[in-house]
């Protein structure tokens, strides 16, 4: 038994050791959901959008009636007035409460306009939300791209090492046949110390890209038990959507101009809610009040519940207040949320120019990086085909390590060259198809 629960401990340690040392792989949409949900900038959006909403609240609820109510008790000692209006030496008690009720029947249309403005509060709060996770979602795109780039650097400098290994053993072959001398094998073996020294810079490369993310994600992992999955490619030359159509549908859709038009609509909203305060207001008030009063040391004190029953007063009333004024503050006040309108159509129109600007920009950048990753492909696969008859030459004892280790350079270079444009290209054109709607 005992031998049974030791086994079940270890199996269970075992487990634990290698959860611990498990890689984490992580698709590009598992890193963007991943930071929206674990943001703190979002998080402080939701709590903006959140606010709104209690906004709104309050002003539907200002339709009801208020409702209030009172209790009071006090004690009179010394001469005091009785119940039959004469004065006495007596020591006195009385009771009272009261209920009031106050109904808004007309508040120069106040009410359902300020409803409308907090209800484009919160279509404008929810856009912001909204806007702030497609900015991250640009983000986490970046920094991911960005990692993809340097694993691809980190594979094209252990192809190298392994070019270079081969040339080192190429020559040595070729000197101990004695058709090459003793310094091509020297100039070999420093180029493969140098080809590991460069592995080694790009893997710590590699590193801080995956470090980069990680952060960026608020996400609690090694960088070295991280990893990203490679993204399809296939089809990265494929027709561009033209900058018109992009404008057309990014300005009906995108965040920051459905967020201006709501803040706009809201500031017109809240210029009727300022005139309202020029208007009469109109209100219905309705009350009940009760009372008990008890005199010390005397023989007339009506009972509780005769009181009660006596003393009990109802009123109704209709209360009209007319504004005549107030040291010109409702003017100013509308006056004030009239140039609040202006401000935010010109932030409208601001919002639709730096819109057109950022997809123009973003068009021609990624028109300027397809052609850019065309034109290094191509040099890539001619530099390979180079490489490829020096090697040749140099096996068969027909050319030196010098004119190899030049035709390597140029090849780490077209490679390197080719990653960088690919890459560079992707963000681009996801920038661009992410304006047209297009999730990443």
């Amino acid at each position: 038994m005992i031998m049974k629960k030791l086994f079940h401990i270890l199996t269970l340690c075992l487990i634990g050791l290698s959860s611990a040392h498990a890689q984490q792989t992580m698709s590009l949409h598992d890193c963007v959901q991943y930071a929206i949900d674990h943001n703190i900038g979002i998080e402080q959006r939701k709590l903006q959008e959140q606010n709104a909403e209690i906004a709104l609240e309050t002003s539907r609820f200002s339709r009801l009636p208020s409702v209030s109510a009172s209790l009071g008790q006090s004690f009179g000692f010394g001469r005091s007035t009785g119940r039959d209006g004469s004065t006495v030496d007596q020591t006195s008690t009385s009771s009272s409460f009261n209920i009031g009720a106050q109904v808004p029947v007309f508040t120069g249309f106040r009410i359902s306009n300020q409803i409308k403005a907090d209800r484009y509060s919160l279509k404008a709060a929810t856009e912001n939300l909204e806007k702030a996770k497609r900015d991250i979602t640009v983000t986490v795109a970046s920094y991911y791209l960005n990692a993809l780039y340097y694993r691809g650097l980190t594979q094209i400098q252990r192809q190298q090492l392994a070019l270079d290994r081969d040339a080192l053993a190429k020559a040595e072959a070729l000197f101990e046949t004695g058709r090459q001398p003793e310094s091509e094998v020297a100039n070999a073996r420093a180029q493969v110390a140098m080809s590991e020294h460069s592995l080694t810079e790009a893997e710590g490369n590699e590193m801080i890209a995956r470090l980069d993310l990680i952060q960026a994600l608020n996400l609690d992992c090694d960088a070295d038990k991280f990893s990203v999955i490679e993204l399809d490619t296939t089809s990265m030359l494929g027709d561009m959507p033209l900058p018109e159509t992009v404008f057309a549908y990014a300005v009906e859709t995108h965040p920051a101009i459905m967020a201006a038009k709501y803040n706009l609509e809201q500031s017109r909203y809240s210029e009727k809610v300022a005139r309202s305060y020029m208007m009469p207001s109109l209100s219905l008030t309705a009350s009940y009040s009760n009372s008990y009063y008890h005199l010390y040391d005397s023989d007339y004190n009506k009972s509780f519940g005769k009181q009660l029953k006596d003393n009990g007063s109802e009123y109704v009333g209709v209360s009209l207040s007319i504004p005549i004024f107030n040291r010109f503050s409702s003017r100013n006040s509308v006056r004030q949320a009239r140039l609040s309108v202006q401000s935010y159509n010109w932030a409208l129109e601001e919002a639709r120019q730096t819109l057109g600007k950022e997809i123009q920009q973003a068009y021609w950048n990624a028109a300027k990086a397809r052609d850019n990753y065309a034109s290094a492909k191509k040099a890539a696969e001619s530099t390979s085909i180079a490489y490829r008859y020096e090697a040749e030459r140099f096996g068969a004892g027909r050319s030196t390590s010098y004119d190899l280790q030049q035709a390597r350079t140029k090849l780490e270079k077209a490679l390197h060259d080719e990653v960088q444009s690919k890459y560079e290209y992707l963000i681009r054109v996801k920038i661009l198809e992410f304006y047209n709607g297009q999730d990443f």
